[in-house]
């Protein structure tokens, strides 16, 4: 998302510069490396070591005077910011201190608990004792954001339910997605379901919380020749995905998102079987923009995204093999969201992002 709305940014010509503990190299802006880069070592760490992470990555006072020295050289007039784990919570005070507009995104559960997650069926991990002591501390942290935004309606209210941003203004405001021309983005839908085999496509991280077991269960208990499933993710020694022995699964490892794009325009749909609750699934409004229709987990910010009828029980892969088996049987349905896409993206486009961010 930073991605994609800096090069928006540049194109809308407004100068931008970046904070990150890995900054994008080829946007060609002004950045600034802060906070742990020990970040993306974080799940190799003993797991009685993390809390003491997350305590330096709440008070990490080296970072907060770092980047408060890069916005007093820079003078920005308005700062965004999005996922802060890494960088440091103090990120916020820093900003305040300053006076500087203050727009806060957010993309995930991590001011509410640590992991940023949350999984069907253990949603009381937001309630125990450590959780509400680090709520506290972020509800403190983060008081004073003059604007927060958040892509779906589930997310910000489980903020608002918790206490959160009681004086910042409010706004719900889909993700950006990359611009692309009409032609570039829609296949023809004349030529929907021209495979002789109905593709099935996952695309994503190879975890257990994405529920890609539960996708490969439902597949083989669907037991038919006519359709395919098509998996892109880095390869994941610690899930036994790839033991299923069938032909009618291809694994096709981690892909660049041209790779993706081309992938999904062969594809007939989608499948998105979360266990965890996604704020607002990029891979939806990708796989809309390649003309590919999707079912999903109905849970989270994916009950935004699409209709009752293209959801499945979370978890549970009876009810995925079921609304598979739906998709191919019901062809019609699957056109009739492929045309909703069209003017659903055109809402969501960068320019319009930041029309809409800047007018705040």
């Amino acid at each position: 998302m930073v991605e994609i709305i800096a090069e928006g940014l540049k194109k809308s010509i407004h100068e931008i510069f970046l904070i990150s503990t890995k900054p994008i190299d080829d946007l060609e802006l002004r950045t600034y490396n802060s906070g742990l880069k020990s970040y993306y070592n974080l799940g190799r760490l003993p797991k009685f070591i993390r809390p003491l992470w997350h305590f330096i990555n709440i008070f990490n006072i080296q970072s907060y005077f770092k980047i408060k020295k890069i916005l007093k050289k820079e003078k920005p007039d308005l700062v965004m910011t999005h996922n802060l784990m890494g960088v440091g919570f103090l990120t916020s005070l820093a900003i305040r201190k300053l006076k500087i507009k203050h727009i806060h995104t957010l993309h995930d559960i991590q001011l509410i608990h640590p992991s940023g997650l949350m999984f069907v069926d253990q949603e009381n991990k937001i309630n125990n004792i450590f959780a509400k002591f680090y709520q506290a501390i972020n509800k403190k942290l983060f008081s004073k954001i003059d604007i927060v935004i958040s892509p779906s309606e589930w997310l910000m209210n489980l903020h608002k339910k918790g206490g959160f941003f009681e004086k910042a203004k409010k706004e719900i405001i889909i993700n950006p997605i990359a611009s692309k021309k009409t032609s570039e983005v829609f296949r023809d839908l004349g030529g929907l379901m021209r495979n002789k085999q109905f593709t099935f496509l996952y695309v994503g991280q190879l975890e257990k919380h994405k529920g890609i077991e539960v996708l490969i269960q439902a597949f083989t208990d669907l037991n038919r020749e006519d359709f395919i499933l098509k998996i892109v993710g880095e390869s994941n020694p610690k899930l036994q995905v790839t033991s299923y022995n069938t032909n009618n699964i291809q694994f096709l490892g981690k892909k660049s998102s041209v790779e993706v794009k081309k992938i999904m325009q062969q594809a007939d749909c989608l499948v998105v079987p979360s266990l965890c609750y996604e704020n607002y699934p990029t891979v939806i409004l990708e796989a809309g923009q390649a003309g590919l229709p999707a079912i999903g987990s109905n849970i989270g910010g994916i009950l935004e995204l699409l209709p009752p009828e293209f959801l499945f029980k979370a978890g549970d892969a009876v009810s995925l093999k079921n609304k598979m088996q739906w998709a191919i049987e019901h062809k019609d349905e699957l056109r009739k969201i492929l045309e909703n896409s069209k003017s659903k993206l055109k809402e969501n486009s960068v320019e319009k992002y930041i029309e809409k961010i800047l007018s705040l």
